[in-house]
């Protein structure tokens, strides 16, 4: 055993020494390059993550020691001790940005330090998943082909959503927030306050698991780690339904998640809403161990879930509480002090975890939600009324109307909640099943827990903002409830037709989801980059619609000169010269408020601002969310006004116009 584990040990060390001696003697290539040198990147890419892996399984593993929780699968145990080391490595870079030694050499040292502090924990991941990947093959063989092909075809939608995550990163929110503040971080050493974005602001664990990524010149790192978290997620509702619903049950369910085909495509983006999700879903996973078990350590580690889901997004505040209630709820037949008592170690345990972020937005602005609801430096009630006008623009409404027919909305007017123009971002075809949950056989009351909880949670989500995408967290549960819906209205048919009436459906999606990550295959085309036949440059020229314009800037303007992006807020490649508007709002603000030429000119100058650069997708997407039609009349402004008044067009392409000012020469 100490044999196997010292070799372990040593293998690992000497692939973290030859993955740093590799960086140092082939740096990222050039924006421009072509050549071999990209199959280095992409290797460098998913080694570090493999490390990264390692040392938060090892991490993972020694906490949920100390919590002292056992009788778990060795699945759930790796899939637990994963999410718990990822979020703590996160941790560990916070404190490094907070304390001001955010740099790659304290990060890695880090790391190290974690190594060798969980070295006996990973030597044992190492062994186990040696001996775990012989019966992989024993088991394959005991399955039949249905099943069979089901696995194939989820490995195949893997496959291509790999190599997309291998690309430079081009997705909007990343090149907004998710990568750009980690960069402005990394350069500055420290955690800043950054109230031009204010997303970057608030909570940040998953983007500081980025940070290790962009600290060795490894954007795709962000992508694969996020990538990381889906596979997570899949494994979580495969073992919960597994564990609860039966064995062929969690494979139906795992394969109706990987069957919503927009999911592969948000999980090889640089986001952090499948981290979110995979924590309130391990949250809820605990609690129900805890149903099951009777134990209160179970409720610690579902605070621990909680936490880091809270320390992931200001969202999970309302998982946090429908989670709490449930629990709350459970303990009611063993008396007042149960229900403090239990609540109290949930919510207290989740507090603790997720409180940094929170209380570190409380001292440097007095706002712990910033800037949300009351604002904070930089931030005016009127511009927090502007940002609350743009998320409640998702959706059909808040009638009564609007709310009942909701769950007809989210499909049949997908467009209304979504940010991709509405092509496939909608839930899966099969959870409107979840409607005849009430009317079927349930499996147990576990069951009928979880689908309150998921009620509570959609009406949260309801009374928010109604974006597709935050309603993630939900997946899991939905998968899993509508397994129970099916096999409830199958009771009556035999095992055979069951087994093929299963089969059908979940290969149904998950065909589906093949072909269309097919489709944005050929629409990406991500393989001619990865292997360096096209350089990252050309690629971006591609992807990103303001990518060729902020070239053009970077070359020809002065370092004095300022372009303040209008509706556009993608400023990761782009240096100081360009101010990216993060509300999505800046020029309608200051329209709206001087109401005309000169004041408005004056207001720009006022800021050092020599350009304007517009975005016409943006400024239409925005004015579309927008009931109030402010937006609109600020475009119309610009257009009919503004624009012939006092500026000259100095570059335009078939997506953006940039603008030099010229009655404020």
């Amino acid at each position: 055993m100490w044999r196997r584990m010292v070799g372990g040990w040593a293998s690992v060390a000497a692939a973290a020494v030859g993955l740093g001696l590799l960086r140092w003697l082939f740096p990222e290539r050039a924006m421009t390059a072509v050549g071999p040198r990209a199959w280095l990147d992409a290797g460098f890419a998913l080694a570090l993550l493999g490390l990264v892996l390692l040392v938060a399984l090892g991490l993972g593993r020694k906490v949920r020691r100390w919590i002292a929780v056992d009788g778990l699968t060795g699945l759930e145990r790796a899939t637990f001790d994963l999410a718990v080391g990822l979020g703590g490595l996160g941790y560990g870079v916070l404190a490094l940005g907070l304390v001001g030694t955010l740099r790659p050499e304290t990060i890695s040292l880090w790391l190290i330090l974690v190594g060798v502090w969980t070295a006996r924990e990973w030597s044992e991941v190492v062994i186990a998943g040696t001996d775990r990947l012989t019966a992989l093959g024993r088991e394959w063989r005991g399955l039949d082909w249905g099943w069979r092909a089901l696995i194939l075809l989820g490995g195949g939608i893997l496959a291509l959503t790999l190599v997309q995550a291998l690309t430079p990163p081009w997705e909007y929110d990343a090149l907004l927030y998710h990568l750009e503040g980690p960069r402005q971080f990394l350069q500055a050493e420290r955690i800043l306050l950054l109230p031009e974005n204010w997303q970057a602001n608030g909570p940040f664990t998953i983007e500081m698991l980025f940070v290790v990524g962009l600290a060795w010149g490894s954007d795709p790192f962000a992508r694969l780690t996020h990538l990381l978290y889906a596979a997570l997620l899949v494994l979580a509702t495969f073992s919960f339904g597994q564990r609860y619903l039966g064995p062929k049950e969690g494979w139906l369910a795992a394969a109706i998640l990987v069957g919503i085909p927009i999911l592969p495509v948000w999980a090889s983006w640089a986001y952090a809403d499948v981290a979110w999700a995979v924590y309130e879903f391990l949250g809820l996973y605990a609690l129900a161990l805890w149903w099951e078990k009777g134990e209160r350590r179970w409720l610690a580690l579902a605070g621990v879930m909680v936490g880091l889901a809270l320390g992931s997004k200001y969202l999970a505040l309302g998982g946090a509480a429908v989670l709490g209630m449930w629990v709350v709820w459970r303990s009611r037949a063993q008396g007042w002090r149960a229900m403090l008592g239990h609540g109290l170690l949930f919510g207290g345990v989740a507090l603790l975890v997720g409180c940094p972020w929170y209380l570190k937005n409380w001292a440097w602005t007095g706002n712990p939600i910033y800037p949300l609801f009351w604002g904070g430096p930089g931030w005016t009630t009127e511009q927090v009324g502007w940002h609350t006008l743009y998320h409640r623009g998702f959706g059909t409404g808040q009638t009564v109307g609007d709310y009942v027919l909701l769950p007809w909305n989210l499909y049949a007017r997908r467009e209304q909640f979504g940010t991709l123009g509405g092509r496939i971002e909608m839930p899966s075809l099969l959870f409107p099943l979840v409607l005849l949950y009430p009317v079927t056989r349930r499996s147990s009351r576990l069951m009928d827990g979880v689908a309150w909880v998921t009620f509570g949670r959609f009406g949260m989500w309801a009374v928010g903002s109604q974006q597709t995408r935050f309603l993630l967290p939900l997946f899991p549960a939905l998968s899993l409830l509508t397994v129970s819906v099916v096999w409830g209205l199958l009771r009556s048919a035999g095992r055979r037709w069951k087994n093929a009436l299963a089969i059908g459906l979940a290969g149904g999606m998950l065909v589906t989801t093949l072909l269309w990550s097919l489709f944005t295959w050929a629409e990406i085309q991500p393989l001619p980059v990865v292997l360096g036949i096209e350089s990252k440059d050309e690629f971006l020229r591609r992807r990103v619609d303001n990518y060729a314009a902020l070239q053009f800037v970077q070359e020809t303007l002065p370092l004095h000169g300022r372009v303040m992006m209008m509706w556009d807020a993608q400023g990761y490649y782009c240096d100081a010269r360009c101010l990216p508007d993060s509300t999505q709002a800046r020029w309608a603000q200051m329209a709206s408020a001087a109401r005309d030429v000169p004041s408005v000119a004056a207001e720009l100058r006022s800021m050092g601002v020599t350009h304007l650069l517009l975005s016409s997708a943006d400024a239409e997407f925005i004015a579309q969310h927008d009931p109030t039609g402010r937006h609109r009349w600020a475009l119309n402004f610009f257009l009919d006004e503004f624009r012939p008044a006092c500026t000259e067009q100095v570059y335009r392409d078939d997506y953006v116009h940039v603008f030099e000012l010229v009655c404020s020469r």
